[in-house]
């Protein structure tokens, strides 16, 4: 799975990336055959928000995480939604 990483507002640290890549990962065990997946992490006025577009041959599912104090938590509420939306469908 190609994985694609946008900054908006903010850079994107390679701890940020390395945190993106191992969620992001972790995905491909709901649906195996993604084939993309692109992740927007952006600081807006007062939250951090991370936006998590995967797509599949038949399938597009969608996340979005806001934290006020941390992206990584935002990461992770995003993957838990995308995650979410893939056992859902594997069902």
């Amino acid at each position: 799975m190609e994985i694609r990483i946008t900054g908006k507002n903010m850079a994107v640290t390679e701890g940020i990336k390395e945190w993106i890549f191992r969620k992001a990962s972790k995905l491909e065990r709901y649906a195996p055959r993604l084939v993309e997946s692109h992740v927007i992490v952006k600081k807006e006025k007062y939250f951090y928000v991370a936006e998590i577009t995967v797509l599949a041959s038949h399938l597009r599912a969608y996340g979005e995480g806001r934290n006020k104090d941390n992206l990584y938590t935002a990461i992770d509420w995003a993957c838990e939604r995308v995650a979410k939306q893939l056992r859902k469908f594997r069902e």
